[in-house]
């Protein structure tokens, strides 16, 4: 008995031992362990998506904004058994209920029946009580204009967000174009986190809920583009569009005093609603910032200004045309309009090559370059800096291309008679913009301004945006005279009578280029950039828009092609803005003498 006693006894420690050893392992070497995945077992971190910001025009009318949506999803399995409640879910979802019984398949247990369901939608499915019913809560970009300004705004994708903390993702939008993708960070705003603690049966214990850290949603976005402005510039281009099929279009209305942007589009463009439109990258491109062309004409409002700001010539400086053909370093350069003795004036509003390709040999290769960068050819126009100090945001439209401007040792013999008249030269439409801007708002070179304000979520102002000039090109006076010769572009005289507004007195340029083949290695027989870029008024500018046609059929002629879309937008901008025309003292005499106005 004392032995069996003693063995008893004897297990007995063992097994206590064994068991003191196994809790001191659990409780004290495995504790942090342990506690770890209890804590996973019980608690949970649930995310809270942030509400992306808006996209508005400069009186605040929408652009872009997220909206609330429900997707409807069917448990087949559960629908097979109890199909007692597919007819009255199926008229609630505008489905014909013989369909909706097509689709279900016992063996699909997360059908997806309807998407994009409104939240009044949704509560009634949710009143149903139906158990098949899976109902998933997400959020839409939605873009109220369409294709309107599609390139400035841009457009979002859904993407999947992780956290080490959260039991599943979540979709959020990204930016990944224009404004979109440019101030993502601002937009997108911040996710929040709710702790909670479960029960055995999975369930949250309210009690026990500890502090949520909320959702901050994005700020709101302010453009200085006007939409009904930019209403008017994208009919314009459609106009253009079905008259001259060419390969692209790109227009954009600023306001040179401020640099600010009015309206911009392209051709071709696409509508960020309907995904089926972007499917050709071509549809993507935002061509006034990304397509490098040779300006031709246009680029002559440089020239001017070099050789007016040097002290080389006057307006009315006399300069021999060589009656049409002037032959320089083995090269022949001819003038659609052939002249003898012309002053300077006229010569600008005539286009002449010969002129300008003179001016250009007066000034030399190293002034006419200088003069190029000072107007911001070969650079980018886009201001590059931070929104806010530290932060990665930039402020420029992603895609913008800095131009071509090859530096002088490359130059050849002729390089300072082409370079003059708008070849050898490779610019954007933005660059050409900004560079009448110079002569439009007194010898300024601005910064382009697209963003006019940043919101909070609380409405307060985070920041507004104000004009940047980079630098003084020309004086004042020069401005003024240069304002002054390129009304004569748009007269009965000059190469662009069909661009005159009616009551405002109008300025500008036109340019017919050769378009450059890469392929071929030579310009294309046929091929043409058209454009023209003006203000309004002439001796006070309000506005500047800048129209440029590539590869238009039929007529190819700047003046003709782009100068008439020019009136027809400046007329409309005009009334936007609320200018007063210069006709409405002569109508309003003539009211009162009793003659029809």
């Amino acid at each position: 008995m004392r032995v069996r006693a003693l063995t008893v006894v004897v297990l007995f420690a063992i097994g206590f031992t064994v068991v003191s050893g196994r809790l001191i392992y659990l409780q004290v070497l495995c504790h942090d362990k342990y506690q770890d995945e209890a804590m996973r077992a019980q608690y949970r971190v649930v995310p809270i998506p942030a509400m992306r910001g808006r996209i508005l025009d400069c009186q605040q009318r929408i652009f872009a904004q997220s909206v609330p949506v429900v997707d409807l999803y069917l448990d087949g399995k559960l629908a097979t058994e109890d199909p007692s409640k597919l007819d009255q879910l199926a008229q609630l979802i505008g489905m014909q209920p013989a369909a909706l019984r097509a689709q279900i398949n016992p063996a699909k247990r997360n059908m997806l029946v309807a998407s994009e369901l409104d939240s009044s939608v949704a509560d009634q499915l949710r009143a149903l009580k139906y158990r098949p019913v899976i109902l998933n809560d997400r959020v839409k970009r939605v873009y109220p204009n369409g294709w309107e300004a599609s390139h400035v705004v841009g457009f979002t994708n859904q993407k999947e967000k992780q956290n080490d903390n959260w039991k599943s993702p979540i979709n959020t939008e990204e930016g990944v174009a224009g404004i979109e993708r440019a101030l993502d960070y601002c937009l997108a705003g911040l996710t929040g986190e709710r702790k909670i603690v479960l029960d055995k049966t999975g369930k949250e214990i309210p009690a026990y809920r500890m502090a949520d850290r909320p959702a901050q949603n994005g700020c709101d976005v302010v453009l200085t583009i006007d939409q009904v402005i930019q209403h008017s510039v994208e009919e314009e281009a459609d106009k253009l569009m079905a008259k001259y099929q060419p390969e692209t279009v790109s227009i954009i209305v600023s306001r040179p005093s401020t640099g600010e942007i009015l309206g911009m589009t392209n051709r071709p463009t696409y509508d960020p609603n309907d995904r089926k439109t972007m499917e050709n990258i071509a549809n993507l491109r935002n061509c006034s910032i990304t397509d490098v062309y040779e300006p031709g004409s246009v680029f002559k409002i440089v020239t001017t200004s070099a050789v007016l700001n040097e002290g080389i010539a006057n307006l009315d400086t006399p300069i021999f045309c060589e009656n049409g053909v002037f032959y320089y370093a083995g090269t022949t350069l001819r003038d659609t309009h052939p002249n003898g003795t012309i002053p300077l004036h006229k010569a600008l509003a005539e286009s002449s090559n010969i002129a300008f390709a003179k001016l250009g040999l007066a000034l030399g290769s190293e002034r006419v370059y200088n003069y190029a960068r000072l107007m911001g050819f070969g650079d980018f126009a886009q201001d590059q800096a931070s929104i806010f100090p530290g932060s990665k945001v930039k402020m420029a439209l992603p895609g913008e291309q800095r131009g071509m401007l090859h530096p002088l040792k490359t130059w050849s013999k002729i390089s300072p008679t082409r370079v003059p008249i708008g070849y050898e030269i490779g610019v954007t439409n933005l660059q050409m913009v900004m560079a009448m801007g110079v002569v439009a708002n007194g010898g300024k070179l601005l910064r382009p301004l697209f963003v006019k304000s940043i919101i909070g979520p609380d409405g307060r102002v985070v920041k507004n945006f104000e004009p940047e000039v980079v630098r003084q090109v020309i004086s004042p006076q020069i401005a003024a005279d240069i304002r002054k010769a390129l009304e004569g572009v748009v007269s009965d005289e000059g190469t662009a009578e069909g661009a005159k507004v009616q009551g405002f007195p109008a300025a500008g340029k036109t340019g017919t280029a050769k378009k450059y083949n890469n392929k071929l290695r030579d310009y294309e027989k046929g091929a043409y950039y058209s454009s023209f870029i003006g203000f309004v008024p002439a001796d006070n500018p309000q506005f500047l828009i800048s129209i440029q046609v590539n590869q238009p059929r039929g007529q190819v002629y700047g003046g003709k092609v782009a100068g008439p879309a020019f009136a027809n937008i400046a007329t409309k901008v005009a009334q936007q803005l609320n200018m007063i025309s210069g006709d409405q003292p002569r109508i309003l005499a003539k009211a009162k003498e009793g003659e029809q106005p």
